[in-house]
């Protein structure tokens, strides 16, 4: 029986040296660096909230746009076309130049002198950081065989945390360096500590841009699965045929030249996200008082609030998924049919809504403790070790334990991840409920490690069930439910409901919703997950995919 090392080796291209082990391994670190990058520049409104909004005056709820929606909407629907130059180019230099952008517009925030101008910087870094985890994901494919892959991919998402651990840890240095030694008539060029702190992060990320660029090789794609995938002689326009898949009005011309039910279907999704926006910006409007309706521009009479933002960038966000998806029905139906679905579709709003538990609190957690007990800066060394060290080991163990536990049971990372967030569901209840600083350090530990073991395997699992060539879409689309309903949501939403009843704890309640729907989710997939992996070429071939 041929193992997946002679599977590769027999389809090895000539100039290609197989990966050892102490490279493999730098491969992976470089990689879990440069996701601590995207996470820490992303991470890093959470210890800069109280400055924020001293400075700018924004709300909590312009807090959670800024951490989740002005990002999460060009970070979700970005990652789509760049998951495609992924599947087509070098990934190596996909992700060395996405850093090196997503690394510029976090140092030009700095700069930023109000809300509009920061949120626009807050784009760009969302734009940028699209490029990584796609390529990465797709890359990690080929330096680790299929049994190694969920522990690969969870040391590489224990970057996460190492990111938002940094964020905090040398955020709160920064603010609490500059508060102790400059005045605002002494500070260096007149910035605050906030912007210095955007500055610091910022720069770091170009030097390791170059080491990705200068050190990585690129593997031949489906290496240690024996299947040979090549790349788009023209990557860039097949980027951009993605991006017209997606946006109006290239979208709408698309499907009208299609006809028919694909043009009848299209208008009527991008009527209904018209009428969703409309209806939730005026129900949200209603349930705030006057004072807590941020304006962010007057045009005339017309005022546009916080509101019309969000929930415009998600309707938006729907209309665009949607289109991108029927285009690849269109143009890609092996595809289509892999992770077309109803498992895939599970696996991603999984991602989504225990995505939404997690982001809906991280962005307030240093703004929770400095309200409930009092904390000032400092205690960013505090919660920053706390989440770097359980997050880093929860995405670690519950990729290695899943790993183990699908040895015994096909369905194994199931049964890991309900239990984890099960156990996850208690602690967060008993963190956001303490009486004291130290109770809530330690359960917000707990919770931590028991919350984050969820992304590893339910990733793996969405890659296992696809061909090589596709892992980048896959990615992409997974990433769509975590990013446009975990990020694009999830802060958001807990800082509105922070606003409306003037309660951050209550706010901060409301994600325990989210972890009896996960798990019945997971329980749904028990049976169909493990029959979709043994037959991913099957199903390919059935769909036209010539293998």
């Amino acid at each position: 029986m041929t193992t997946q090392d002679e599977k590769a080796e027999n389809h090895l291209p000539p100039h290609f040296t197989p990966p050892g082990k102490l490279y493999s391994s730098y491969i992976l670190l470089l990689l879990v660096l440069i996701y601590a990058f995207n996470f820490l520049d992303r991470q890093i409104i959470t210890i800069l909230a109280p400055s924020l909004k001293e400075d700018l005056g924004v709300t909590d709820a312009q807090l959670g746009l800024l951490f989740g929606t002005a990002f999460a909407l060009f970070y979700a629907l970005f990652g789509i076309p760049l998951a495609k130059l992924a599947d087509g180019w070098s990934r190596v230099r996909t992700i060395s130049w996405g850093l090196s952008f997503w690394s510029g517009m976090t140092a030009v925030s700095g700069f930023a002198g109000n809300f509009v101008q920061l949120a626009l910087a807050r784009v760009g870094v969302g734009i940028g950081e699209a490029s990584a985890s796609p390529a990465a994901y797709s890359l990690l494919q080929d330096y680790f065989p299929k049994e190694k892959r969920a522990t690969a991919l969870s040391i590489y998402s224990s970057g996460i945390y190492v990111g938002v651990g940094a964020s905090l840890i040398f955020g709160g240095a920064v603010i609490d360096y500059w508060a102790n030694n400059y005045t605002p008539e002494t500070q260096p060029f007149g910035l605050a500590g906030w912007q210095a702190t955007f500055l610091a992060f910022g720069i770091p990320g170009l030097i390791l841009a170059l080491l990705m660029r200068f050190t990585v090789k690129e593997p031949p794609r489906g290496f240690f699965d024996g299947i040979e995938g090549k790349n788009d002689p023209h990557p860039f326009r097949a980027v951009f045929r993605e991006m017209g898949g997606m946006f109006p009005p290239f979208s709408m011309i698309r499907s009208a030249k299609a006809g028919g039910k694909i043009f009848r279907n299209n208008a009527i999704m991008a009527m209904f996200a018209l009428i969703l926006i409309i209806a939730l910006v005026s129900w949200t409007d209603n349930l705030l008082a006057a004072e807590k309706r941020a304006i962010i521009a007057n045009f005339g009479s017309f005022a546009l609030t916080t509101n019309m933002v969000q929930w415009t960038a998600i309707g938006i966000g729907l209309y665009c998924s949607y289109s991108w998806l029927q285009s690849i029905r269109l143009r890609d139906k092996p595809t289509a049919q892999l992770i077309g679905n109803i498992s895939f579709a599970k696996l991603a709003l999984i991602g989504g809504i225990a995505s939404f538990a997690s982001y809906g609190v991280s962005p307030f957690i240093f703004l929770f403790a400095k309200t409930e007990y009092g904390v000032g800066p400092s205690a960013g060394l505090t919660l920053g070790w706390i989440l770097a060290v359980s997050g880093g080991l929860g995405t670690v163990a519950g990729g290695m334990i899943s790993d183990h536990a699908k040895k015994f049971h096909a369905a194994g990372r199931i049964y890991v991840v309900m239990i984890a967030l099960a156990l996850a569901a208690i602690f967060t209840w008993l963190q956001l409920t303490a009486t004291d600083a130290t109770t809530f350090y330690i359960f917000l530990g707990l919770s931590n490690f028991c919350q984050i073991m969820w992304l590893a395997p339910i990733a793996a699992s969405s890659q296992d069930i696809v061909l090589p060539r596709m892992r980048g879409t896959a990615t992409a689309v997974f990433f769509l439910g975590t990013n446009l309903i975990g990020l694009g949501m999830g802060p958001y939403v807990i800082g509105l409901i922070s606003d409306i009843v003037g309660d951050l704890q209550t706010a901060l309640l409301c994600v325990l919703i989210c972890y009896p729907v996960v798990i019945i989710m997971l329980l749904s997939l028990i049976k169909p997950l493990p029959k979709l992996e043994q037959s991913v070429v099957e199903r390919a071939r059935e769909a036209g995919e010539p293998i």
